[in-house]
C-alpha cells in the first residue's frame, strides 16, 4: 500500500521497497497444495511488497532474545488482494505470510477499498531453533481507505515511529500490539486508549473471553431452536442469560 509508510513514518534508512515474488515462497518453503494454489491465484495475491526492515544497526534500537522469543529484526510487508472477497482472502494471506516469514512481521493486507493490519507473537520452535511458532495473531477491523473513523485515525497515528516504544525491538513490536488491542477495545468503551503492556494483555484476554462467550451463545441459541422440550429450552435460555451477564461484567472492566 503506497500510503503505509505515510502511516508508520519510518526512517528512510529502514526502507527496502522491494517486491517479494511468489517464486520466493515456492522455492524456499515446503508449501502445501492449498498454499501453492493460493499463490497461483492472481486475484487473491496480486502483489507482495517488502516495505521496510527494522534492524538494530539501522534504527539504533536493541534486539531482544530470552531463549523463547527472539527479535533480531522486524519486517514490514504489504500484500494487495482483490476487493470482491476481501474478508475471505485476508485470513488466508495472513496465515501464509506469517507462517513462512521467520521474523516478526508488521503485515498490511489491502484492496482498492480497505485494509487490515496484522501482527503475530512468535516464539522459537522447540524442535527447530531456526523456525518460529505462532502464539497469537492480532488483526484489526477492516479500515476503509480515505474514509477512516476518528478512532481509526487515532489508531493509525499511534503506529507512527515517533510514537512507538523504542526500548528494544520487542517493545517496538509490543507497541503495535497495544495499539491493535486498544482499537478492538474501542468498539466497547467508545474511545481509543493505549494502555501499558500488562493492562493491554488483560484487555486482550477480556476481548477473547467475550468472543468465546458470544460464540457459545450462538451455539446455545441454535440448539434451542432444535429443542422441542420446554424444560430444556428454559435451561438453555438460562445458560444464555448467564453468559450475557458475564459479557456485561467484562465490558465494564474494559471501560475502566
Amino acid at each position: 500500500m503506497e500510503s503505509l509508510n505515510q502511516i508508520l513514518q519510518l526512517p528512510e534508512r529502514c526502507l527496502v521497497n522491494k517486491k517479494i515474488t511468489k517464486a520466493f515462497f515456492k522455492r524456499n518453503f515446503d508449501l502445501t497444495l492449498t498454499e501453492r494454489k493460493l499463490l497461483d491465484d492472481s486475484a487473491i495475491i496480486i502483489q507482495i511488497d517488502w516495505i521496510a526492515s527494522l534492524k538494530p544497526n539501522q534504527i539504533n534500537i536493541e534486539g531482544f532474545n530470552n531463549n523463547q522469543t527472539v527479535f533480531e529484526e522486524v519486517q514490514v510487508i504489504s500484500v494487495s488482494t482483490d476487493s470482491i472477497e476481501f474478508d475471505k482472502n485476508k485470513s488466508k494471506i495472513i496465515d501464509l505470510i506469517q507462517k513462512y516469514i521467520p521474523y516478526h512481521v508488521f503485515l498490511c493486507v489491502y484492496s482498492s477499498k480497505e485494509f487490515v493490519i496484522n501482527i503475530c507473537e512468535k516464539r522459537i520452535n522447540l524442535n527447530d531453533s531456526n523456525r518460529r511458532t505462532i502464539e497469537k495473531s492480532l488483526v484489526t477491523e477492516n479500515i476503509l481507505i480515505n474514509n477512516e473513523t476518528d478512532i481509526q485515525k487515532t489508531f493509525l497515528k499511534d503506529l507512527s515511529f515517533e510514537n512507538i516504544d523504542k526500548h528494544d525491538l520487542k517493545s517496538l513490536y509490543d507497541s503495535f500490539s497495544k495499539s491493535i488491542v486498544a482499537l478492538q477495545a474501542s468498539n466497547i468503551n467508545g474511545e481509543f486508549i493505549n494502555r501499558p503492556i500488562e493492562q493491554s494483555k488483560q484487555d486482550l484476554e477480556r476481548l477473547e473471553r467475550i468472543k468465546k462467550l458470544e460464540n457459545e451463545i450462538l451455539q446455545l441459541q441454535n440448539q434451542a431452536k432444535k429443542e422441542s422440550q420446554l424444560n430444556t429450552q428454559v435451561k438453555i435460555n438460562s445458560e444464555v442469560q448467564f453468559r450475557r451477564k458475564e459479557i456485561e461484567l467484562i465490558k465494564e472492566k474494559l471501560k475502566k
